[in-house]
This record gives structure tokens, sequence and C-alpha cells, in this order.
């Protein structure tokens, strides 16, 4: 990862010009887009600046923790009026696409407001007037990272578990191949703050309910197997989701687990939460390239975890998608065999 690039430097000098800020990240936020929502805002809150966060969803239940210090508001009309209009400046983060940041975005066009955007997903270019999208980096938080030890830290425990959050979040538990020898430094120094790692993993994993549980089981135990078991198709319908009482966000984590059953290259899961409306996860286990896949159809992420909202059905949805997904999986040698 460079070392004061020009879009940090630029990144440095948008927050030097501004005194109030709101943040926000995406829909259905994960770790990382917490985790770095709350050390930003507490980094900016150092420097004497005003700091809102502003999510189309509300924050989920595993890092209600992280919001001690920082309040975090859901999306309503008149409450993002008011906070775009009091706020100097947007900084978006742990996504470079617009449409991802929810109902923010249609707010954003009647606000001219300067932006700055903090990502690492690969599949777009940016909105803002500051970008600084690194895809080499394991997560959101690892730029925010080195961007603080840029301007002499300021860290304090509160922003490294946070930072530790978001990092320990998109590596899956340091699971995952984006996992690196500087993460793992990250993760080294974070912990230098007095930090509990196994408190901290309790915390963000420990908040299952029984109804989660069965709709995992209910919908792993439908799941289809194709291009001779190398590929793994799961759905979950409308209906699934009130009668075990979630919402889309539940979802999380569930496209990963069968990730490990013996020769699957890739996996994908077919989410309708509202009819109509179908989110679509995928992710590889190493050999694939995914993210043309979603970038292809107005989504995005990584290399190998990658996803996009496709309006109409699940069918529509499985014809857009596993075409494509079969012929990647075909195309590759046999596990095992030279290259």
């Amino acid at each position: 990862m460079s070392v004061a690039s020009p879009d940090r430097k630029a990144f440095h000098e948008f927050v030097g010009r501004h005194q109030s800020f709101l943040l926000t990240t995406h829909i259905n936020p994960d770790g990382d887009g917490i985790g770095s929502e709350v050390a930003l805002a507490l980094w900016l809150g150092q420097r004497g600046k005003k700091v809102q966060v502003l999510n189309d969803s509300v924050l989920p239940p595993a890092f209600l923790f992280l919001a001690r210090d920082v309040p975090f508001e859901a999306f309503e009309p008149e409450v993002a009026e008011r906070r775009f209009a009091a706020a100097e400046a947007l900084i978006v983060l742990d996504t470079s696409n617009r449409q991802r940041i929810g109902r923010l975005a249609a707010v954003l066009e009647r606000h001219a407001i300067p932006i700055a955007i903090v990502d690492h997903h690969v599949s777009h270019s940016g909105f803002g007037q500051v970008n600084v999208i690194e895809p080499e980096a394991s997560a959101t938080g690892e730029i925010l990272y080195e961007l603080f030890r840029e301007t002499n830290g300021g860290l304090t425990r509160e922003i490294a578990e946070a930072l530790y959050v978001a990092l320990m979040t998109d590596t899956g538990s340091f699971r995952y191949s984006n996992t690196d020898t500087h993460a793992h430094r990250m993760a080294a120094e974070l912990l230098g703050f007095g930090l509990d790692p196994q408190r901290l993993h309790a915390q963000v994993h420990s908040h299952a309910s029984a109804g989660r549980l069965r709709f995992f089981g209910e919908v792993l135990s439908a799941l289809e197997m194709r291009a001779d078991g190398r590929l793994v198709v799961l759905e979950a319908a409308p209906e699934q989701f009130p009668r075990h009482g979630l919402v889309g966000a539940d979802t999380d984590g569930l496209v990963d687990l069968p990730r490990t059953i013996a020769g699957v290259e890739v996996v994908v899961l077919f989410s309708e939460v509202d009819p109509g409306k179908v989110k679509v996860s995928l992710r590889s286990t190493g050999r694939v390239s995914i993210d043309h896949v979603a970038s292809r159809l107005g989504g995005g992420g990584h290399v190998h975890a990658a996803g996009v909202l496709l309006r109409g059905t699940r069918a529509d949805a499985r014809d857009r998608i596993l075409p494509e997904l079969e012929r990647l999986v075909q195309a590759l040698a046999p596990a095992g065999s030279p290259s």
C-alpha cells in the first residue's frame, strides 16, 4: 500500500478545509463500515470537528457496543435533509458506489456538498471530489489506520477497538484470502492498546437468535450443488424472513458457510428480502474471480467476495448470474492439476 499518495494527501487537505462532517456507509452495514465510521468520527472529534453519522440502515445489534460515544441515525427523510444541510462535507466509507448508500443517494442529488470516499472495493472509481480507493487493503479500516498514522496518529483505545472490529470482520477473523502480513501487523499494533480480542469476537459474533439459526438451517438444507459440485446455490425467499423474525442483514455470514464443502469453488446466495428485490451475494474459494460478475450488473466488491442488488424475481436473477458462474467454474483445471 502506498504511503502519502496523492489521494491520501488530498484526503488530509479535505479534512483540513472543513469543520463539520456527515459520515455514511453502505446499506446493510457490516463491521468494516460501522467500525470505520466510529473510528473516523472519534478521530475527527479529537481534531475539534463536528461529526454526525447517518446511514440508510439501522445499526445492527452486533455492533451496538461500538456506538457508546458515537450516535448513529438511520434514514428518515426529514433527518437526512437536516443533516445534509448542516454538514460542510460528506465522507462515504466502505463503498465507492453511489447507489450503495441507499436512500441517501437521492438526498445527495439535492445538496451540493463536497464528498470524500475511503474504500477498498475494486469495482468503482468513486464519485467524490476525493477518492481514496485502495483495493489491496484488507479493509477500509486498514486505510483509515494508515491515514491516521500519517498525521501522527492520535489513536486511542476506542479508535483502536473500532479499527480492530473493521479488520477482524472483513478478514473473516483473519481467515479470508485478503488477510496478509500488513493486516496481521496492524492487528498486533491495535492489540497493544489493551484490547481483548476474545471479548471483541464474542461481542460481534454472539448475537445470533434461535430464529436466525433456524433460518440458516432452512436455507442450507435446500442448497443446490451444480457444475459437478463446484458451484453451490442458495436461495432465501421473502416469506422466510418474517417467519423467523429477521431482516435482510441477518443473512450476513450465510453465503460463507458452504465454502467449507470439499471441492466447492463458488457460492452464490439469492436473497429476496422484499418481493422483486434480490440481493445476490457471491463468494469464491480462491480460484475464480467473481468481482466482474457483480460489477457488470451494477454491483461490485472484491475478487473473491462480491454482490449486487437486482430487480425482478429470484428466477430472473438466477438466469442472469448462473450461466456465467457455471462457465467460470467449468473453465477451471481440475483442483491439484498444474495450471
